[in-house]
């Protein structure tokens, strides 16, 4: 069994990286990676990954989607409740009056 290729493992630390909101660098990546790279490995991943940068944004975009799906359920839920609390609240001052 071959050890991973370095350039592959550089890529993947700089899709890392783009997930935690940083832009991958030949910098930064020298510095993340656990093992010592070269400037023209840290070059090529970084190439790498620029050209790949746009595939994994569309499932992400779709993860969002279905997260604002599920909020503007929630908060139709919380409005409906509030809604009926409001009815409740207003029918206790009425029968105190």
């Amino acid at each position: 069994m071959s050890p991973p290729d370095p350039i592959q493992q550089l890529v993947m630390i700089c899709h890392k990286m783009h997930q935690a909101g940083q832009q991958p660098s030949v910098g930064l990546l020298r510095n993340k990676a656990p093992f010592k790279v070269s400037v023209t490995q840290a070059i090529d991943a970084v190439k790498q990954f620029n050209s790949s940068a746009q595939a994994p944004e569309k499932p992400a975009e779709h993860k969002e989607s279905g997260r604002i799906q599920a909020l503007e359920k929630r908060i139709a839920a919380l409005e409906a409740g509030m809604s009926v609390l409001e009815e409740r609240l207003s029918r206790i001052q009425q029968s105190e009056a």
